[in-house]
């Protein structure tokens, strides 16, 4: 319990970090296994599971905390991207330990007062964060239909630049 603390601790500090990557060349091992994430009953989410990234559909996963004020500045950005883009697994994640220090219901009351409309999951246990080294908060990632991470941000973007990653790993 301990390092889950731990672990969303130093998450929570390194929010203000920026780095860019567009990931090309020979991707093969980046592919990952998907990983199933708990949703929440929030705005533009509903409880239960989703499987990330999504079988054959382009995902985009932003991790975030509640305690991360560049995550929250990040959410109309983040939305807007969400509303440009179709057929693409969209997903904000939290590895915050949610039970411990926050409850579900706070997590989702944050979504909610920073204007979430899209699906939001808990990634307990931090195995989604692991896989794609999301060690700085907010970061971004986008994968291919065929489970290959192309992209990867931390810190503050703009939708364009979002949309733009997300658009290219469809083609």
């Amino acid at each position: 319990m301990r390092r889950r603390t731990l672990l969303a601790a130093v998450a929570a500090s390194a929010g203000c970090g920026s780095r860019l990557s567009w990931v090309s060349g020979d991707t093969t091992n980046r592919e990952q296994e998907p990983v199933t994430v708990e949703t929440l009953d929030a705005p533009g989410s509903e409880p239960g599971t989703t499987t990330v990234p999504a079988p054959g559909r382009v995902t985009f996963v932003e991790f975030f905390a509640t305690t991360c004020d560049v995550c929250a500045s990040q959410m109309p950005a983040v939305g807007d991207a969400y509303e440009r883009v179709d057929d693409v697994q969209f997903l904000s994640v939290t590895s915050e330990p949610v039970g411990l220090s926050i409850s579900r219901s706070e997590v989702a009351s944050w979504w909610d007062a920073n204007g979430g409309n899209w699906p939001v999951g808990i990634d307990d246990g931090t195995e989604l964060t692991r896989r794609y080294d999301a060690t700085a908060i907010p970061t971004a990632v986008v994968v291919d239909a065929g489970g290959t991470v192309r992209w990867t941000h931390a810190g503050r973007i703009d939708a364009d630049t979002i949309v733009d990653a997300i658009e290219s790993a469809g083609e």
